[in-house]
């Protein structure tokens, strides 16, 4: 029970450290036929403006960023994501590991820009996989599998404007998907719009920095997220960014994917901090490259559904993410 119980916590801290900010979308292709999705798909409403702060326009000289890649525009965006963690169960330390890193494969296509610079974009997950290393729990690598396959195949379309705020998402969901997977991928919309990383109104300079908070939900845990960017290298249309950012949680129940029945975890603190690079190429919709480390300490209770016993929980977690598109 227990480890199915830290299996769950697990799945949940995966999906709070995925929060940062790659870049204005991301997005896929694969042979999933229009028969077998079914006609309504998870949305996301008209998105509000971006709270982009600018904190420093940077020097000369300097110009407006925005997005101009042409229809029929395609990328392919391969991402990992590598996870350690060291945790505490009822005061007693439990020996750290490696998670097994997920590598996921994605692909886009614009379909459309128009006269306004909105930027219409298909894209499907084509690939998603646990690399498992010999030491990982089997219980562990299945539980995680099981999550990351069922993105593959999935289908969608996102509207992204000309600073990179992502206006409407949605994907094609299958008939025969299951609730489970169904409320995946609604938290997966919402996070296509939380992730986007929009750049300023005002013209800008190499030394530039500007802040984006906002308030984010991941697999059932909300929590307030800023994130900062500086301009360090821009040239020929290409723009090298360094981004920070920081992530709190206060009180609430939450119930993640891979819970067990009956369980339920009240978490008492999360803080998370993370920095990276981002390299964005303006007539593009995903980003060069990108990596991102983060790291984050939580504090939980977790109740026992067999027991009804609550049980304390601390967790230290690093996360290295990668990104590289072509």
């Amino acid at each position: 029970m227990q480890k199915s119980l830290f299996v769950g916590c697990l799945v949940l801290l995966m999906a709070g450290c995925a929060q940062k900010p790659p870049s204005t979308t991301t997005s896929a292709e694969s042979p999933s036929k229009s028969a077998q999705l079914s006609q309504e798909s998870a949305k996301t409403p008209a998105a509000a403006q971006s709270n982009v702060e600018l904190i420093n326009a940077g020097t000369e000289p300097k110009q407006q960023l925005r997005f101009t890649p042409g229809a029929n525009t395609k990328q392919t965006l391969q991402m990992t994501m590598d996870m350690d963690m060291a945790m505490s169960v009822g005061g007693q330390t439990q020996p750290a590991f490696d998670s097994p890193p997920i590598k996921m494969t994605m692909e886009s296509e614009v379909t459309k820009v128009d006269a306004n610079g909105d930027i219409h974009t298909d894209f499907s997950y084509s690939d998603a996989d646990v690399v498992a290393a010999k030491n990982t729990p089997p219980e562990l690598v299945n539980a995680m599998r099981s999550q990351v396959k069922k993105l593959v195949g999935l289908r969608g379309s996102m509207i992204v404007d000309n600073q990179g705020n992502t206006k409407q998402a949605n994907f094609n969901t299958p008939e025969t998907l299951d609730p489970n997977t169904k409320k995946m991928v609604e938290q997966m919309v919402t996070s296509l719009k939380q992730l986007s990383s929009p750049v300023p109104s005002e013209a800008v300079g190499v030394g530039a920095k500007w802040k984006i908070p906002n308030s984010v939900t991941a697999n059932g845990m909300t929590m307030n997220q800023s994130s900062t960017y500086e301009l360090v290298d821009l040239k020929d249309n290409v723009a090298s960014l360094q981004v920070s950012m920081e992530q709190q949680a206060g009180e609430q129940k939450i119930n993640p994917q891979g819970l067990p029945p009956g369980a339920s975890i009240d978490l008492k603190s999360m803080n998370s901090q993370g920095n990276g690079k981002l390299k964005l190429a303006l007539n593009k919709v995903m980003p060069v490259s990108s990596t991102m480390s983060m790291r984050s300490k939580s504090q939980m209770s977790v109740k026992d559904p067999n027991s009804e016993k609550s049980t304390a929980m601390d967790m230290n977690v690093s996360v290295e993410m990668a990104l590289e598109s072509k």
